[in-house]
This record gives C-alpha cells, structure tokens and sequence, in this order.
C-alpha cells in the first residue's frame, strides 16, 4: 500500500507585535538613550512645556497650514547626549511630519 509523501510543515508563525517587539529590544540595545524618553523629566516637563509653548506643527506652519503637534522632536540629534537631550533645541511636530520628514532627513546624515 502505498505511503503519503511527508507533508511541510511551517515553524510557529511569528504574530506582527512579536516581530514589532524583537524590533524594539534590538533597537534599544543598540541606541540605550532611547529609553530616556520614558523618564519623567521627559514625560512631565520638557514635553508639556514644549507642547504647550508651540502647540502647532512647526513645518505646517511654515507652510502657511495649521495642525496641532503631538510630537516633540530634538531639531539636532542628541545622540545620547545628554545635555542636547534635556536642553534641546526642540520643535514640535504632528506624527506625521516626525515620522516622514524628519526621519528621512536623519537617514541621510
């Protein structure tokens, strides 16, 4: 009688938040001042304050366009510095100018 070919079997599938969170430890071992971000000096006061004194999108603005800034973004790279960290200079940002715009400008330095 004849047998069944073995049949493929795929490993466990990796869900998009798993691979998400093996993204992120990999990033935050290779950039540790990432997680300055979670500090309360940053998530209580500079942030706020940034927030508050500019609550507009800085690039919309530019562009004569007003949208309200969610995102505080070092205008130059701290780089674990952190003095540029704590004192700036800062800009606020929609996500979506801090997540296309500036991110690409980065890539390129």
């Amino acid at each position: 009688m004849p047998t069944m070919p073995p049949t493929f079997r795929a490993g466990p599938v990796r869900t998009k938040r798993e691979r998400d969170q093996d993204h992120d430890r990999r990033r935050r071992k290779a950039k540790p001042w990432r997680a300055w971000y979670q500090l309360p000096i940053w998530r209580k006061q500079i942030r706020p304050r940034q927030l508050a004194d500019e609550p507009y999108c800085r690039r919309h603005m530019k562009r004569g366009e007003v949208v309200l800034a969610t995102v505080v973004n070092h205008v130059e790279p701290h780089q674990g510095d952190w003095e540029k960290f704590i004192n700036g200079p800062f800009e606020s940002l929609c996500k979506t100018c801090h997540d296309s715009e500036v991110q690409r400008e980065e890539r390129k330095q």
